[in-house]
């Protein structure tokens, strides 16, 4: 089994930028990369390769995995690089654990797909011969693709899978589901906290 991540680094998460500084974006992102690698080799697996879409020096050296810069499009990124027995896993997980990933690589099917909560694609296990399409809706395009060529779809449904970190509503989902992650510590240092209420709701507490 192979796992590639994609990564950026450089100005990551434009829609959380009302709500963290530039810099604070770009820690929180290589904290949730740091779980989804947890995750990962929690699960067994060691062939893991990191693409970073910028160089990043500062990231490679905090990495204890295979690390590669291509800054093209994502598309042509994850297709030069696919092989069957491939997942691919976006960097914005924290939620994810090695239990997880063991069904999900335990899954049935020539492409196995886990969507995320608005459409995109945050893990694929591909073990046919398959070309990515990310963007704009990619779990129902890569449905589409892979039926068009005849391959056999599983769909792995899970929350934990399914959340991918946009927005500050998915902030909230860390503290309450992931607290003890690097990223629900980092969010916890930067002055985050839930207020407990009929819909709790996040705020942040800015230290003098």
């Amino acid at each position: 089994m192979n796992v590639l991540i994609p990564f950026k680094l450089v100005n990551p998460k434009s829609r959380l930028s009302l709500f963290l500084s530039r810099e604070e974006r770009e820690k929180l992102s290589q904290f949730m990369l740091l779980d989804v690698l947890k995750a990962v080799s929690d699960a067994g697996v060691e062939n893991v390769r990191v693409i970073l879409q910028s160089n990043a020096e500062k990231i490679e050296k905090i990495l204890d995995v295979d690390v590669e810069v291509d800054e093209r499009d994502l598309d042509d990124v994850i297709n030069d690089r696919l092989s069957r027995n491939t997942a691919v896993i976006v960097s914005d997980l924290p939620l994810l654990n090695g239990e997880i990933l063991r069904k999900f690589f335990e899954k049935k099917g020539d492409i196995v797909l886990a969507p995320g909560r608005r459409g995109g694609t945050n893990m694929m296990l591909i073990r046919k011969e398959f070309r990515v399409s990310y963007h704009y809706g990619s779990f129902m395009k890569h449905i589409s693709i892979a039926r068009s060529m005849g391959l056999k779809v599983s769909i792995f449904d899970s929350f934990f899978a399914g959340c991918d970190i946009d927005t500050p509503d998915d902030l909230l989902e860390v503290l309450l589901h992931s607290p003890e992650s690097k990223t629900g510590k980092y969010l916890r240092e930067i002055g985050f906290r839930i207020v407990l209420s009929k819909n709790p709701c996040l705020v942040r507490v800015i230290k003098a």
